[in-house]
């Protein structure tokens, strides 16, 4: 059995785990953008604390700095840039983004709006 290529190739999959199996880091909530001083760079943010609970809000890009501050040292901050690969295949940890309301909030708002009114040359409406 260990040289059969038919019974390699089947998997069982758990039904929760083919979401996760089939997602990208590109999808992930926890990937952002690393800010240095020269470069920006992807980073997985799950491991830091705050971020990987959920009790802050997960910014788009974050500053090496803050990476630091948060961390307390340099190992995780290598840790995060070292995990950050959008083409790599979501870990267990993936958690889709969400879903930004704001620009769909203005165009509602925009949609609803009465046009400028209409003046006559005469001043009269």
């Amino acid at each position: 059995m260990l040289d059969n290529q038919l019974w390699e190739g089947h998997r069982i999959i758990l039904p929760e785990m083919r979401e996760k199996a089939i997602r990208r880091c590109t999808d992930c909530r926890f990937l952002v953008k690393i800010q240095g001083r020269e470069e920006m760079r992807w980073g997985c943010v799950v491991d830091l604390p705050g971020y990987g609970t959920l009790k802050k809000a997960i910014p788009d890009t974050l500053h090496a700095l803050e990476v630091l501050k948060i961390a307390g040292n340099k190992e995780v901050l290598l840790k995060v840039l070292s995990r950050g690969n959008p083409e790599a295949q979501a870990c267990g940890l993936f958690l889709p983004k969400c879903r930004k309301k704001v620009r769909a909030v203005q165009k509602a708002e925009l949609c609803c709006q009465s046009p400028p009114p209409q003046y006559r040359p005469d001043g009269t409406q």
